[in-house]
């Protein structure tokens, strides 16, 4: 009883569908009469159920499908509504280009046009896909040259990230660009990335020897003391001139850090330049620079001489630090300038 209020309360239509899956069915059999002769058709309470019940699947899923299709169809009209709207943005935006757009009847687009206009910026879109394809392949040959030249150099992984640490902040940022253009994604993003760090520890290296014509006394490394005669680093190069050219330069603009005597480097020079890299001059017969002064590369920071309690002879004794660690003066300049003539080629 309790469950007859209940269905009497539900609409007719889902109470007709609830009633005909819920009924208890009987077999039944049907009487048929022809030609005066009686036949029988017994349907079992099985079959009802089936038949009843399989209708209304049946039924069921017609509905859902009508349903689906229904969906669709808006969404796909939404969809086509979105992209004219689309097309009809492109156009205003290209009109507003230019100068003669005063004229509303311009602004008003036929299906044909939406359709040229769609072209048009797909082809556009290609060409810039090459485009970047093929400075891609650019790029990553560059960064390959680049990190040989950066192993040849003797600069430590630990080095490399002191200059990258010590770069300006601000300005230009790659990963503004990467975010916002889907084209610069993904392994273009990487090689970008990758070559823009090694720039800019190349740029940071000093380029030019503090004496035009030079041979070297004693090299970057382990040697013997020339007067101690133990073995210790050496942590720059010893430099001759060769052709009596006496003026010391600095291998890089920067400012005068250090200007004074000292008991082994004797009159020595120490100029800072960016991002952590500084240079050293030590045995000068003179000092041409105080502390505090800009120096550029036409600069005279002193003479070469034989002063400090460490030489030997009338030579230049040059450094070269980052962060503080000694790098090896040859391979650094080397290198540095091998960027300056990749640079000059590509102008």
């Amino acid at each position: 009883m309790r469950f007859n209020r209940i269905l009497k309360s539900i609409p007719l239509v889902p109470r007709l569908v609830i009633k005909g899956w819920t009924r208890q069915y009987e077999d039944a059999r049907i009487i048929l009469e022809q030609n005066g002769d009686l036949h029988y058709l017994n349907i079992s309470a099985r079959v009802q159920s089936f038949l009843v019940r399989g209708g209304i699947l049946a039924t069921g899923v017609m509905l859902a499908s009508i349903c689906v299709l229904l969906v669709t169809s808006i969404g796909l009209m939404a969809s086509r509504a979105k992209l004219e709207r689309s097309h009809e943005e492109v156009y205003r935006a290209l009109l507003s280009s230019v100068s003669d757009n005063d004229n509303p009847d311009r602004l008003s687009m036929s299906e044909e046009q939406m359709v040229a206009l769609a072209q048009t910026i797909r082809d556009r879109d290609m060409s810039i896909r090459r485009f970047v394809d093929t400075s891609m392949v650019a790029v990553a040959q560059e960064n390959v040259t680049m990190k040989s030249q950066l192993e040849s150099s003797g600069l430590t992984e630990k080095i490399v990230k002191i200059i990258q640490q010590n770069s300006a902040n601000g300005g230009y940022a790659l990963e503004d660009d990467v975010k916002d253009n889907p084209l610069l994604r993904g392994k273009v993003a990487e090689e970008l990335s990758s070559n823009r760090g090694m720039r800019e520890v190349m740029y940071s290296l000093p380029s030019a020897m503090p004496v035009p014509n030079y041979s070297v006394s004693s090299d970057f490394g382990i040697r013997r003391h020339p007067i101690t005669g133990q073995t210790h680093f050496h942590t720059g190069v010893d430099m001759l001139s060769q052709t009596g050219e006496e003026k010391v330069h600095p291998v890089k603009p920067g400012v005068v850090v250090l200007a004074e005597f000292q008991n082994q480097l004797g009159n020595t020079v120490v100029v800072r330049h960016t991002n952590g890299v500084e240079s050293l001059y030590g045995h000068m017969a003179n000092l041409q620079v105080k502390l505090g002064d800009k120096v550029t590369l036409e600069s005279v920071l002193g003479n070469i001489g034989n002063t400090g309690s460490s030489s030997t002879g009338k030579h230049l004794h040059l450094e070269i630090l980052i962060g503080g660690y000694p790098v090896n003066p040859q391979k650094v300049i080397r290198t540095a300038q091998y960027v300056q003539q990749i640079q000059n080629q590509q102008r």
